[in-house]
């Protein structure tokens, strides 16, 4: 350490007295000086300059030398990180910022044809990885940067329900980056012909517009924005649509057991669920909750907001 202090002193000392003999030539001392007494004259002043802010021009120095070599290191991993997330077919693309004039939106519609594009109760719903990794669902997926902020917004919720949703949101995206046969990126552009209304849209309204005119499928679990969409003559892909057609469909006449879960809305009537979660309306005299029945299917009602079976009591 000692060493370094010296040998920083000396060099300081010497950068500065040959500072002073530059200044000689410039500024000239007035007789009985010679040109090479000016030089020795500002040479010392130099070098006792130098002793005197040794501390603060040492200081600088290395502040200087600091910051220059963390802006440089900076400017690598941001360089490398770029390099990185261009090669890498797992990390999420993010396309370029900018608006999409007309002309170039059709261009556009060949590069994303077929493209899914996802809300935010698809990631936060939980079902959509399983979705993903049974091979139903493939190639690009759309991320709209408005869709992530909501997501944010949830993940940031005091309510603790709703941040661990949004977190597992997040945590979906990641996982999805790592399933065969899916690309993840993130929309960050700009329709020209939403540009002036982009900051009025609510977000469902973007996602609609958005699908619509990209010709892509909108993937969501959301039953009003699945309506909407649908009106608005966009392709929709509803997780529960999928879950539903997967379930076993009872036909009239088949006896189930059920257990009660609570009554119905009216006297004779009681509520249960099968083991999909299914909802098992059934007539007859009323029973205790938990109570194990033998239900005959009279009718079954499906719709994009699950699927409810009616019947009566088998076994009195």
């Amino acid at each position: 350490m000692e060493k370094t202090r010296f040998w920083s002193a000396v060099i300081i000392a010497t950068i500065f007295a040959l500072i002073g003999i530059y200044l000689a030539s410039i500024f000239d001392l007035p007789e009985p000086f010679t040109l090479n007494t000016t030089r020795l004259v500002y040479g010392v002043i130099g070098i006792l300059l130098s002793i005197l802010f040794f501390s603060q021009i040492t200081s600088w120095v290395v502040k200087t030398t600091a910051r220059l070599a963390m802006l440089a290191v900076e400017t690598l991993a941001l360089e490398i990180s770029k390099q990185f997330t261009t090669h890498n077919p797992f990390a999420p693309q993010t396309l370029s910022d900018g608006l999409i004039s007309h002309e170039g939106l059709a261009k556009l519609k060949q590069e994303l044809s077929g493209v899914t594009i996802i809300d935010t109760s698809s990631l936060i719903d939980g079902r959509l990885l399983e979705v993903a990794k049974s091979g139903f669902l493939s190639g690009l997926i759309l991320i709209p940067d408005f869709v992530l902020r909501e997501l944010q917004q949830v993940a940031d919720s005091g309510d603790n329900v709703k941040r661990a949703r949004g977190r597992r949101g997040f945590d979906i995206i990641n996982q999805l980056k790592r399933v065969k046969n899916i690309k993840v990126e993130v929309w960050d552009k700009t329709l020209a012909k939403l540009a002036q209304t982009k900051q009025d849209l609510a977000v469902d309204d973007r996602l609609i517009s958005l699908a619509k005119t990209l010709d892509g499928k909108l993937l969501t679990c959301d039953y009003n924005l699945n309506q909407v969409a649908k009106l608005r003559g966009v392709n929709v892909l509803n997780i529960n649509d999928l879950t539903n057609a997967l379930k076993t469909l009872p036909i009239p006449g088949e006896i189930l057991h059920v257990k009660v879960a609570h009554p119905g809305k009216e006297k004779d009537q009681m509520v249960g669920y099968l083991a999909d979660g299914t909802m098992v309306v059934a007539k007859g005299l009323q029973k205790p909750v938990e109570t194990e029945l033998e239900v005959k299917i009279n009718k079954v009602i499906q719709g994009s907001a699950g699927r409810i079976l009616f019947g009566h009591v088998a076994n009195g």
